[in-house]
């Protein structure tokens, strides 16, 4: 059960994605070309829900059960967004209530407000979440695996700004030998051989779950986003398939990036060339380097202090000469120079391969489906052995009475990708109050 804590670990996706088709956006069974309308997917002859721009929509997503492998989903769909606006449920308005424990230990409650009408929009792409091989995810009638991501990474963000999810057809990773020949081949670099040595090749055709990522994107900036500035929010598989979006359109279109407040592109392979904070993987846009700073890039991979990455990393490496693997720190971008601000933990997991088992305390039972902890973790970028990363350590003053949570999942570790699942979670506040105040520093306000 413990290699299945790799739900979010595709850097084969991440290769596969760089590859030739995926560049032009022209993919095999499903990649648009940049600006072109796709081809929306027949699912059944199931009536799909009505366009969100009728209003309140009630999701019912049996219809979703195939929807194949050809063309592009249909997000005029309200079902194949996790996250709409008017969507009922949304998921991104589940309940994220934390239990915060104090430094005497005892604890309060701090509750999650969703803004009403936020100034501005967030667009995420969430990570690897199907498992076992079988090709491209394909079934959406039940969303369950999706959730987990979505509420430890996305939904807080919507205290900020209206979140839009799509669902999308990832790739998913076969596990217990190589059942992926044909993918791993069109992956086709170092990154993506080592992953398949470590037995963990993906499943699917990258180029198809692309396609449907830019369809998404199409289809948000023709109906939804009229003139808003947003941010762009990815992690592992999702980076992905950002980062090629970035490539794609961002990088040709400057007024595309004058609506970008920034991309939180994390837990993927963004590369500058060293000692710069711009070149390597985009152009024009720039890696951030201090707070407010806007149209820029948030990008990193954590690994805990006594387990940094070794000869088995599949994270934090250069991909080739001149270059490195970029590291920005949250609390620095946040403008804060102490110890995270809030880190957040489930505590019920939709598939228990998401489930911490570092360190192994017993933490009381709460009320809430979140637990939280202020000041207790730090985090430092740090360039060494040929890999650029974040490191995690715990810091508790003598006055700490805490025990420290689960935060660190061994099976994970082990294998090299470090703290990959938890790249979020430990330093949240700190990423919410970066782009808080980049927003501000783009739309004013207080």
């Amino acid at each position: 059960m413990m290699t299945r804590g790799l739900l979010f670990l595709s850097t084969l996706t991440l290769a596969a994605c760089s590859s030739d088709k995926a560049a032009t956006g022209v993919g095999t069974d499903g990649g648009v070309a940049d600006g072109a309308t796709p081809t929306p997917t027949a699912t059944t002859d199931a009536t799909p829900p009505p366009s969100t721009d009728a209003g309140t929509h009630h999701i019912d997503r049996s219809h979703l059960k195939s929807t194949g492998t050809t063309g592009t989903l249909d997000y005029s769909d309200a079902a194949t967004w996790a996250c709409l606006p008017g969507n009922d449920p949304n998921e991104c308005h589940d309940d994220i209530d934390a239990t915060e424990f104090l430094k005497d230990n005892t604890t309060q409650i701090d509750k999650h407000t969703i803004l009403k009408d936020p100034p501005f929009d967030c667009f995420y792409v969430y990570p690897t979440v199907a498992l076992g091989g079988g090709g491209n995810m394909t079934d959406f009638s039940d969303i369950s695996l999706v959730l987990d991501p979505l509420l430890a990474q996305a939904a807080r963000f919507t205290q900020l700004c209206e979140v839009y999810a799509p669902l999308y057809r990832q790739v998913s990773l076969s596990f217990g030998g190589g059942a992926a020949a044909d993918a791993g081949a069109a992956a086709g670099d170092a990154g993506a051989a080592d992953a398949g040595a470590a037995g963990f090749p993906i499943s699917g055709d990258a180029t198809l779950a692309y396609g449907d990522v830019e369809a998404a994107f199409n289809y948000y900036m023709a109906h939804y986003n009229k003139g808003r500035k947003f941010v762009l929010m990815g992690h592992s598989q999702g980076t992905a398939m950002l980062t090629q979006l970035i490539i794609n359109k961002f990088d040709k279109d400057a007024d595309l990036r004058k609506q970008l407040i920034s991309a939180l592109l994390i837990g993927g392979s963004i590369q500058v060339p060293v000692g710069k904070d711009v070149g390597g993987t985009f152009q024009n846009i720039p890696l951030c380097t201090k707070p407010a700073q806007t149209g820029c890039v948030v990008a990193y991979n954590s690994f805990a202090k006594d387990a940094p990455p070794g000869t088995n990393s599949l994270f934090g490496k250069p991909t080739g000469a001149g270059l490195m693997n970029a590291c920005t720190n949250p609390s620095l971008l946040a403008g804060n120079s102490g110890r995270y601000k809030g880190s957040y933990s489930p505590v019920k997991f939709f598939d228990a391969a998401f489930k911490p088992d570092l360190p192994d305390t017993v933490v009381p039972t709460v009320s809430t489906p979140i637990t939280m902890v202020r000041d207790m973790f730090t985090g430092a970028c740090k360039n060494e052995n040929g890999f650029s990363y974040l490191e995690i350590d715990t810091d508790q003053t003598s006055d700490d009475k805490r025990p420290i949570p689960p935060y660190r999942t061994s099976g994970a570790e082990g294998i090299g990708f470090g703290m990959h699942i938890e790249d979020y979670s430990i330093e949240q506040d700190d990423l919410l109050d970066t782009v808080s105040q980049q927003a501000k520093a783009v739309l004013g306000g207080p």
